[in-house]
């Protein structure tokens, strides 16, 4: 009995090891084969490339709301950005029935400053969710953040980049 106790126990915690990996996202699985990464949901390019007076955005806070999501986008560059194209696209849910796009524009984000977009409605459902951010300003690289949370009801938790 003793064994079989032990043995129960093992397997649980290995498995409650493995599900909190996957929810993180330290675990992912691709054609049913898992894989580790140490850096997940990380997509922002480091490239210094750019010119030294075009703008340069970043996408910070990724955050869940009541059947919303809200993403701050900031100009961190040595000019204001104009005509900054946002997307953002949430999908998933149990049955992937959860799937949203939400676009806009941003006439003028000016030097180290921020704005926070809002995406529309989403649908009642429960499971996890992926959301990802696209921002693109013309002449420069489009950024692009992925973020994952679960959706529960009207609720939207658990968000992490």
């Amino acid at each position: 009995m003793k064994k079989r106790t032990i043995a129960a126990l093992f397997i649980i915690v290995v498995l409650l090891l493995l599900g909190g990996l996957y929810w993180l996202g330290y675990l992912t699985f691709q054609n049913y084969i898992p894989s580790f990464t140490t850096n997940p949901g990380t997509t922002q390019p480091d490239s210094l490339t750019e010119n030294e007076g075009a703008p340069r955005l970043t996408i910070e806070n990724i955050r869940g709301r009541i059947n919303k999501i809200s993403v701050d986008i900031k100009n961190i560059g040595n000019q204001d950005a104009e005509s900054v194209n946002w997307s953002i696209s949430v999908t998933g849910g149990i049955l992937k029935r959860i799937d949203l796009h939400s676009t806009g524009t941003i006439t003028t984000l000016s030097t180290q400053s921020l704005s926070t977009v809002l995406t529309d409605r989403i649908p009642l459902g429960i499971g996890r969710i992926q959301i990802t951010v696209n921002v693109d300003v013309p002449g420069s690289e489009p950024v692009i953040q992925t973020a994952r949370g679960f959706k529960l009801l009207f609720f939207v938790v658990g968000v992490r980049m």
